[in-house]
């Protein structure tokens, strides 16, 4: 190489290259051959540039990837700084600014490299190559985010290239480059549609997947419409549900594609010539026998027509049909149970006719067919569920018989449950959704939270339970004198901080829903009572109120709190309990102290958390507390599905 030291060269090929190996495909050997080219080619624009730095720079900038991707180039400075062999080629100052420009490189630099060396290894190290760029970003995907499905690769990736090299894009240039300037045009025309954004990564990382290829289209198709009877949910919503539900049956890649696209040709603007043309003619097949006839004709028309048609439709079309009334069935009647009513209003026809519609339909679909398939049965039963009104009877009539209005709203919640596990099925969370409890004793927190804890494990939910820090085990054995001998505002900041601990730790798990009884706005409550009895300093109490604000707003999703008169939690404590001694703590003062922390911290939680709920139980059986509370934390659930959902497929941008 020339102008390049051939003992350095040679040492770098022999000792340095082979670490390479360790990294991911892009940021491998190959990146760095790329690099050191461009970095030569930049290093002519510069007077007086020591090529063999270049050489150096160049050939570190990456080593460390494989050992801490988020700080590799800090690591990847430290190792060539420590190297003995560069000390005999580079003097004190030259490997300085070599370390510094190493630690520059990064395109999401927040500062402009310090020397001319960091700004031609930064300029080097940038793509100019779409193709380049789809790869490198897949490699890493794969290698840093195994758990991602093929759907949340792409979509990671769109985000990535868009935040690094779109419009308003983190990475810069520092040289003069006209393939840098020719590929950012590049990169802004591929952004404009993440339909072929999609197919371009897909094409370019050798992925064949039509079914995602017809998920990213009926995507684009749907963009912005939403669901007629609950507009808070999106339409793709359901064709995504009708694919997966498919692909849970077993069936093959065109049938499952077809699914996803089943509502492209009726509800949008693309045609069965726009479906042909991208899937070919089996799934244009199958997306039009899902497809009605002329809008232009009556609802019965087209309805009398469609039965007729479905009957006389090959097998794998029926399938396509059939999964489509079984995911609006199963909607209709999940919405219907929630409600605790049954209205058709959002309809064009009412009850009746939706009965003959759909009954006709199902009877349609297993002619000439084996009908008790389980595609088949599963219409089947949420047909008899919707219009004949079938239900558990045993239920209704044995367990239930002199409290149906108790069964009455144990079914919406039910009902509520069953949707959330639908829409889990959807999404993808990043957290578990994490409940905190709080509250005087004898006021339905514990019922509550073991009554939520079954309700949601029986609901196959992955649920776990955190005990109250203050009564573990752990806390009396490891910790409790320790914390006994601060005083009051130091112990109880200590105890968040391991409150703060123990969740982030159970936060790492898979579950789907955490219980924690007192976390961290039970010690905020705490907190505010020392500081108003005078026994922690106004400035302490403020920096940990903000501190452990920002923590809960992170970490915790729900907080439920109860609260009663403190004359009826001190009878409620007296009934149930054996013992008629005096209560060292729970007494009147306490409990109406306690009460009025809350009054008066009312605004703070509705800044730590996304959804309260504050409950005063006085004038409550404790078995109706958990109905109260469950009946407001499936909704805020709900509503955190939804946006997970939402995030999963960028469904904010074209």
């Amino acid at each position: 190489m020339r102008g390049i030291k051939k003992e350095l060269q040679q040492y770098v090929e022999e000792n340095i290259f082979p670490i390479y190996d360790q990294n991911d495909s892009g940021h491998s050997i190959e990146h760095i051959e790329y690099v050191i080219k461009r970095s030569f080619k930049f290093a002519r624009s510069f007077e007086n540039i020591d090529l063999n730095m270049v050489y150096a720079i160049a050939s570190f900038h990456d080593l460390a990837h494989h050992i801490d991707k988020d700080n590799h180039e800090v690591l990847s400075a430290k190792l060539f700084y420590e190297n003995d062999k560069m000390k005999e080629f580079f003097n004190d100052e030259q490997r300085v600014i070599i370390k510094e420009a190493i630690e520059d490189h990064r395109a999401s630099l927040e500062y402009e490299p310090r020397s001319s060396y960091g700004k031609i290894i930064s300029s080097a190290d940038r793509n100019v190559d779409i193709i380049s760029s789809l790869r490198r970003t897949h490699a890493y995907t794969i290698k840093h985010y195994p758990e991602l499905d093929l759907t949340r690769m792409i979509t990671r990736s769109y985000k990535h290239i868009s935040e690094k090299f779109g419009d308003c894009g983190y990475a810069k240039m520092w040289c003069i480059d006209e393939e840098f300037d020719k590929f950012k045009e590049d990169v802004k025309e591929l952004l404009k549609d993440k339909y072929v954004f999609g197919v371009k990564y897909m094409e370019v990382n050798n992925i064949i997947n039509i079914k995602e290829k017809a998920k990213l289209f009926a995507i684009r198709a749907h963009m912005g419409q939403v669901r007629k009877s609950e507009p808070d949910k999106p339409m793709i919503m359901h064709p995504i549900g009708v694919g997966e539900l498919l692909e849970t049956f077993g069936y093959d890649d065109n049938v499952v594609a077809a699914g996803y696209l089943h509502d492209v040709v009726e509800d949008t603007k693309y045609t069965i010539e726009d479906i042909e043309n991208e899937f070919g003619t089996d799934i244009a097949s199958l997306v039009i026998g899902a497809s009605e006839p002329d809008k232009s004709l009556s609802w019965e028309e087209r309805k009398k027509h469609t039965i007729e048609e479905t009957k006389k439709l090959p097998f794998r079309n029926k399938l396509v049909i059939c999964a489509d009334k079984i995911n609006n069935l199963e909607d209709l009647f999940l919405k219907f149970e929630k409600e605790g009513e049954r209205d058709f209003s959002a309809f064009k026809r009412g009850e009746e006719q939706q009965k003959w519609y759909y009954t006709g339909i199902y009877e349609s679909l297993v002619s000439g067919e084996e009908k008790d398939l389980p595609i088949f049965s599963r219409l089947k039963d949420i047909l008899d569920k919707v219009f004949y009104q079938k239900e558990n009877l045993f239920l209704r009539d044995t367990i239930f018989v002199d409290n149906r209005d108790y069964y009455r709203r144990l079914k919406q919640l039910h009902a509520m449950k069953v949707e959330l596990q639908k829409l889990k099925s959807l999404c993808s969370l990043s957290k578990p959704f994490v409940i905190e409890f709080s509250g005087t004793p004898r006021t339905g927190k514990t019922t509550t939270i073991n009554n939520l804890y079954d309700f949601f494990k029986k609901g196959g939910f992955d649920v776990e339970l955190i005990e109250e820090f203050t009564t573990s085990k752990y806390y009396k054995e490891n910790l409790k004198n320790k914390f006994d001998q601060m005083n009051l505002g130091d112990s109880n900041i200590a105890i968040i901080a391991e409150v703060y601990k123990q969740l982030q730790k159970s936060l790492e798990s898979d579950k789907d829903i955490i219980l924690i009884d007192r976390s961290i706005n039970d010690r905020q409550i705490w907190n505010y009572r020392r500081y108003a009895r005078g026994d922690m300093p106004e400035e302490q109490y403020l920096t940990a109120r903000d501190k452990y604000k920002a923590i809960s707003k992170e970490l915790i999703d729900f907080l439920f709190v109860t609260y009663a008169d403190s004359m009826i939690s001190l009878k409620r404590d007296y009934i149930s309990s054996l013992a008629l001694e005096k209560r060292n703590f729970l007494n009147q003062e306490n409990i109406e102290e306690y009460n009025n922390c809350l009054s008066t911290l009312q605004g703070l939680f509705s800044e730590s958390v996304d959804s309260i709920l504050l409950l005063d139980t006085s004038r409550m059986e404790l078995n109706d507390v958990s109905i109260e509370a469950a009946s407001h934390i499936l909704p805020a659930m709900r509503k955190r599905y939804i946006k997970s959902f939402e995030q999963k497929y960028d469904l904010t941008k074209k």
